[in-house]
């Protein structure tokens, strides 16, 4: 079964808004056994609606679509459906009621440019949407002896179409379409290229099964190998896939990382939730972003316990306890103070790892003997301290994320070495 989804929007043309949706809801449907054929994103024009509509239902099965729903003057979205299906708008009971409600709740008086948001095409099945005013429009389209094709209009607001994808569309195509099933499994993969890995794991790769596809996914720092298994047997893929990963082990079981995880900061938290350690953070030229990533995740107030920020030597010196002489003698960016900083806010913050960070992020700060790039990493634990260099380029952004995955990948392996001790 094949899917186009058409996301529409001038703000999402010029940049203003990412179009996450789409991620969104190709991750959804992926997941559900169904192909994403194809992601068109288009302007609030009516011709550039119905030529996206026209092409879509050329080469696919079902066509999704967000945005354009409202009742402003550029939301055409509606009308260019009703055109196009030959239909006219009227009022739906239901919808109107679920405005109403809305309204009413939020203390806001209906007013009949709001009402519209109940009108949709006759010839729709109208889906209701509990989290706002714009219902989504089911359509059909007959094609003889198959499953008609579907059309289906969503709200662009991203929560409110990630709720009707869970709640309705995505159980209706699969009740109304024949579906594969597919499963994916991910592995996170720390410490080594993309290239390298390849080389390394080759033999597994051209091994692997027919209804298994591998897919190389790097980011700063890490790379996710995706597994994808097709077919009609769950069992029978699952089976093929757990086989698969422990043949991965054996060749690369040394980077990795994690499983069934999209990042190395919710590898972290799962094992420091499962082994009931505690966490502090102590960070210069990643500016906060470690510990930003680490509260991101729901539950880090059960294995965090905080953080400093010491850009400057002062707040090294007297919040973290970092020697005087330590930072006149080897400076701020060095093995001695990034240790005396992880072993500093582990101390203080009462926490079981510490971990700490200073580097020069640039773009300018740098020298010949330390260039810009140049990041000192630590983790301060029951097993001692470790201490890593790593030089990651002139391109400050992206030196600040490898830092960060660098860290938790040091706090994953460190955490492992204490569990097989036990």
């Amino acid at each position: 079964m094949k899917v186009n989804i058409i996301n529409i929007g001038d703000e999402l043309l010029i940049g203003q808004v990412v179009n996450s949706n789409a991620a969104t809801m190709s991750q959804k449907l992926t997941a559900a056994g169904m192909e994403v054929n194809e992601v068109l994103v288009v302007g609030d024009r009516s011709d550039a609606i119905t030529e996206a509509l026209r092409r879509s239902l050329a080469d696919s099965d079902a066509v999704l679509i967000t945005g354009g729903l409202g009742p402003t003057k550029d939301d055409v979205t509606k009308k260019v459906l009703c055109d196009y299906f030959h239909s006219t708008l009227v009022e739906n009971a239901e919808a109107l009621a679920n405005v109403e409600r809305i309204f009413a709740a939020r203390g806001y008086e209906l007013t009949p440019i709001n009402r519209q948001q109940a009108w949709v095409p006759a010839c729709c099945t109208m889906i209701n949407n509990d989290k706002g005013t714009a219902p989504c429009m089911w359509f059909e389209i007959a094609r003889g002896e198959e499953a008609p094709q579907v059309v289906v209009a969503m709200p662009g607001v991203p929560h409110e179409m990630e709720y009707l994808m869970q709640s309705a569309v995505v159980p209706r195509l699969q009740q109304h379409f024949r579906t594969e099933v597919i499963l994916n499994k991910n592995v996170l993969v720390q410490g080594i290229g993309e290239s390298f890995l390849s080389d390394l794991i080759e033999p597994w790769e051209l091994g692997l099964p027919s209804c298994i596809r591998l897919a190389y996914l790097p980011t700063a720092g890490m790379v996710k190998l995706r597994l994808t298994a097709r077919g009609d047997n769950r069992e029978a893929l699952e089976d093929h896939i757990i086989r698969e990963v422990k043949k991965l082990y054996l060749l690369a079981g040394q980077y990795i990382v994690g499983e069934d995880l999209e990042t190395l900061p919710e590898a972290v938290a799962q094992m420091f939730r499962m082994n009931t350690r505690t966490l502090a953070t102590a960070e210069s030229c990643t500016g906060g972003s470690i510990a930003q990533r680490i509260t991101a995740l729901a539950g880090a107030s059960h294995y965090y316990r905080g953080g400093i920020v010491a850009y400057s030597n002062d707040v090294k010196e007297q919040q973290l306890g970092v020697s005087h002489a330590t930072l006149e003698a080897h400076g701020a960016v060095s093995e001695e103070t990034v240790r005396e900083m992880a072993e500093g806010v582990r101390q203080r913050l009462g926490a079981d790892f510490g971990v700490a960070t200073s580097g020069i992020a640039g773009p300018g700060g740098g020298s010949d003997e330390k260039p810009v790039g140049t990041v000192w990493m630590a983790v301060a634990g029951p097993q001692g301290t470790v201490t890593r260099l790593k030089h990651f380029g002139d391109d400050r952004l992206r030196t600040i994320d490898r830092a960060c995955n660098e860290v938790f990948s040091m706090l994953i392996h460190q955490l492992k070495e204490l569990l097989s001790q036990n």
